[in-house]
């Protein structure tokens, strides 16, 4: 097969390629690089000269405050146009999201309409926001945007719930030929839907080859916590909520805890800057885990993220057996700590059984066989 993967935003794509190249198709990825995160990308799409260049940019940031327009969008449509035209035709196109190139609608309109005509396949996941997931998010435990209400605005997630972007969810949606979600916060949205083109959860795919074997770190005394912060989605994930734990853990526990915390890292300085620790902080207030946490998981790290009741009813696994299930309050996460400080022979066992884990359910080979049977069953 010919496939181009469209957008990047958690190394998903990336590994998903890995997988697919590793089964013998041939794999063109395409995107931004997501912001500061650098993520690899064969073609990338980004704004690059508007946003870098002095001259340019001050023009831009003179424009947006007139006409509340930004030609960095501009200039990403005229790239993704451009390298579009000399890609040919694909056995199968996928979007990592309903809204893949984050340009005005009307730009989006264009791009999409193009892809639409390079393939007989066309594939969107549900990853990251988008309008059914977060309209729906009463069906979830709970949500930052309901639990921070009056806190804390998302203004970037409550435009997915705009008219304008409703009206873009419904053409988009019919231009697809399969929904595909990678992980259950989406799956329990979705399934519900009943929507005749939606073909299911396949978990992420994560390269174990490219990450290695990596030994739980010796204890000696000390239990080291990494805490990874984006400060865009700082509330979003819960930071906030692991800040204000991780301060009476210290308070309790002194130097018997090590605290490492690293902000707005690029990719790959921050899959290394965890290799030290015994337990990563991930998130707040999900059912399953995000791609960091996965990583986090296959390298044997003791992970707080989603890994609670729907999880394991699904994965047919104990409670707390390969994370550390955490629910969005101070209080639980603070228990969750002072458990495994209190009792470091249970972080090697969950080491061991996250790693298992992330081998049996989440191999980027098998996962590559399963996006391609998934594009097998479009009937064309």
């Amino acid at each position: 097969m010919r496939i181009l993967l469209v957008g990047e935003y958690s190394n998903l794509h990336n590994s998903l390629k890995e997988g697919l190249q590793k089964n013998g198709h041939e794999v063109i990825l395409l995107g931004s690089g997501d912001a500061f995160k650098k993520f690899p990308v064969d073609i990338n799409v980004r704004g690059k000269y508007v946003e870098d260049l002095f001259l340019p940019n001050a023009f831009r940031q003179l424009l947006f405050r007139f006409f509340k327009f930004d030609i960095a969008y501009l200039e990403t449509y005229l790239r993704v146009r451009y390298s579009l035209q000399k890609l040919g035709q694909f056995d199968v196109i996928q979007l990592i999201n309903e809204y893949p190139f984050k340009t005005p609608y009307f730009l989006e309109r264009k791009l999409v309409t193009i892809l639409r005509k390079m393939t007989s396949k066309l594939v969107i996941l549900g990853c990251g926001d988008d309008y059914l997931y977060l309209k729906n998010r009463q069906k979830l435990p709970y949500h930052p945007m309901d639990a921070l209400r009056g806190k804390q605005n998302f203004p970037w997630s409550e435009r997915y719930l705009t008219k304008k972007h409703k009206h873009f969810h419904q053409w988009i949606f019919e231009q697809k030929d399969l929904l595909i979600t990678t992980d259950l916060d989406y799956h329990t949205i979705y399934k519900e839907e009943n929507l005749p083109d939606y073909f299911g959860l396949i978990p992420n795919p994560v390269n174990l080859d490219k990450l290695g074997t990596v030994p739980f770190p010796e204890i000696n005394g000390k239990i080291i916590i990494f805490h990874g912060i984006n400060r865009s989605n700082y509330y979003k994930k819960g930071n906030d909520l692991f800040d204000a734990a991780l301060q009476k853990i210290q308070a309790e526990f002194g130097e018997k805890v090590e605290m490492i915390t690293a902000e707005s890292l690029p990719y790959e300085e921050y899959i290394m800057k965890y290799d030290s620790a015994h337990i990563v902080l991930d998130q707040a207030y999900a059912l399953d885990q995000g791609y960091n946490a996965l990583e986090a998981m296959a390298k044997g790290k003791v992970v707080f993220t989603g890994a609670g009741t729907e999880f394991c009813t699904y994965y047919n696994i104990p409670i707390n057996s390969v994370a550390i299930h955490t629910i969005p309050t101070v209080e639980n996460i603070t228990e969750n700590l002072k458990k495994m400080l209190k009792n470091p022979e249970k972080l090697i066992k969950i080491s061991e059984n996250a790693k298992r884990f992330i081998t049996e359910n989440h191999d980027y080979v098998k996962v590559a066989q399963d996006y391609v049977k998934a594009w097998e069953s479009i009937k064309i």
